[in-house]
């Protein structure tokens, strides 16, 4: 049986990102699980979040790969504050990100955060929430590593329970 996931990860910009997505995609279809992203595989001429959560509904689980998409040298955060903290070569990817996680966990699905290594830590793709958070060096042999196949198995799990859980309700 085959279920759909979704899959948040935004534009690839280069080779390396390009192979561990191609990965991350290999691993979900060998595990039985149809990635689904917007603009990759589900398309719309609508309002973006609209398409997003209508796709989401559709999926029973979801995975957010964060990618580098800015990186800043140099920068000022809280910029007109007394708190202003000086900032340095930080890197941040989509805000696709953060509402795709978002909408995903309003829906109550099961998440799965896989974080190139050297991204800033905020919002949605930081430690402390009901979801884990694998920050990786963005190499596909990481993916077959025992810790990362675990936390796998165990989303892999809770997927399998979301979509049972929602068939039972007819939804």
């Amino acid at each position: 049986m085959f279920i759909d996931v979704f899959l948040s990860v935004g534009q690839v910009q280069s080779a390396k990102q390009r192979l561990f997505i191609d990965a991350v995609q290999t691993l979900l279809i060998a595990h039985d699980l149809v990635p689904r992203t917007v603009v990759r595989t589900d398309f719309t001429d609508r309002k973006p979040i609209r398409h997003i959560t209508e796709v989401l509904r559709k999926c029973s689980g979801t995975i957010i790969v964060a990618l580098e998409r800015f990186h800043f040298v140099r920068g000022v955060e809280f910029r007109i504050s007394p708190k202003a903290v000086e900032l340095t070569d930080v890197s941040l990817p989509t805000v696709w990100n953060q509402i795709e996680a978002s909408i995903a966990y309003t829906l109550g699905q099961p998440l799965l955060a896989i974080v190139e290594t050297g991204l800033r830590r905020e919002g949605l793709l930081e430690e402390g929430y009901d979801w884990y958070v694998n920050w990786i060096d963005f190499n596909p042999s990481r993916l077959t590593e025992p810790e990362f196949l675990a936390t796998f198995s165990e989303w892999k799990s809770s997927v399998e329970k979301y979509q049972f859980e929602q068939f039972a309700r007819g939804t």
